[in-house]
């Protein structure tokens, strides 16, 4: 359980410790909600810490605001009999990462738990076969590559600090799948390069920075290129109070088109392609997958 972000609001935790572990599924409370997974922590056989998860569809973008508020809920005192004298903490599993302002909750992306686990014992494995089907599974990417039109945004794009950033709310941004490329379409719908996608990173910059840059799960790399962003896009020490997805773009990932494939028509939409279809260096002309 020594995951970064579960350890950030359990403290580190040693299995060898525990004379006891209980693990239940779809526990009941007694007003009716119902948490996915609790990991009940036994130390000489009398309770010491629970962790509730709270595994979100892997089909969508998780709020952190609708997490907070849900888990808070689970938290309170009495809510589950089986937690009484618990220290209990909540974590929830989103499909990307999600920066969370709260000292007694958390979340860990799907992807670091298979990360985790794919290659561990056959036990671990199992778990991971069970977790996936809680609420759907999900691959480390759905769709091969994103393409948004690029518009006057593409300095930050193209160049230092490499990061797309766009809303995490209505169904046009929640929906969004996990890709493995991004491409901008600049004018007449050209695409010049690819851009590896590094890392999606979903945070309210005005409420939860403070949080993501004490969060040692990212490395100052990636801290500095959000806070070279942030000053840059908004007054500093004045962020945006808006839930933002972040995608960091690879530095070194990154792949020319030069036979600059291009839609039919280049209509402001948000598409996804096949890789194949913009390698293709025969294809000037392509489809959305």
């Amino acid at each position: 359980m020594n995951i970064k972000e579960i350890t950030k609001i359990t403290g580190r935790i040693k299995i060898k410790d525990y004379t006891k572990i209980i693990v239940h599924s779809e526990l009941t409370s007694v007003n009716k909600r119902r948490a996915d997974i609790a990991i009940l922590l036994f130390r000489n056989n009398m309770p010491d810490k629970a962790l509730i998860i709270e595994a979100k569809s892997a089909k969508v973008n998780a709020s952190s605001d609708k997490i907070k508020n849900q888990i808070s809920k689970y938290l309170r005192s009495g809510e589950f009999i089986e937690l009484e004298n618990f220290e209990t903490k909540g974590c929830a599993l989103t499909k990307n990462k999600l920066i969370i302002d709260h000292q007694d909750i958390t979340a860990i992306s799907w992807s670091s738990i298979f990360e985790m686990l794919g290659n561990k014992s056959e036990l671990a494995n199992d778990y991971l076969q069970y977790i996936t089907n809680i609420k759907g599974t999900m691959k480390f990417y759905e769709k091969e590559v994103f393409s948004v039109p690029a518009g006057n945004s593409n300095r930050s794009q193209y160049n230092y600090p490499f990061i797309y950033e766009c809303p995490n709310k209505g169904k046009t941004y929640t929906s969004m799948k996990k890709p493995l490329f991004m491409a901008f379409r600049k004018r007449l719908g050209i695409m010049e390069k690819l851009f590896g996608v590094d890392e999606i990173i979903i945070m309210n910059p005005k409420t939860d920075y403070n949080s993501f840059m004490n969060n040692n799960a990212y490395s100052d790399d990636i801290k500095k290129r959000v806070t070279d962003y942030c000053n840059d896009s908004w007054e500093e020490n004045n962020y945006v109070d808006d839930e933002k997805q972040f995608f960091i773009l690879s530095k070194t990932n990154q792949i020319e088109l030069k036979h600059k494939p291009r839609p039919k028509r280049n209509n402001p939409f948000r598409g996804y392609y096949k890789l194949s279809e913009l390698l293709n260096e025969e294809k000037v002309i392509v489809e959305t997958d």
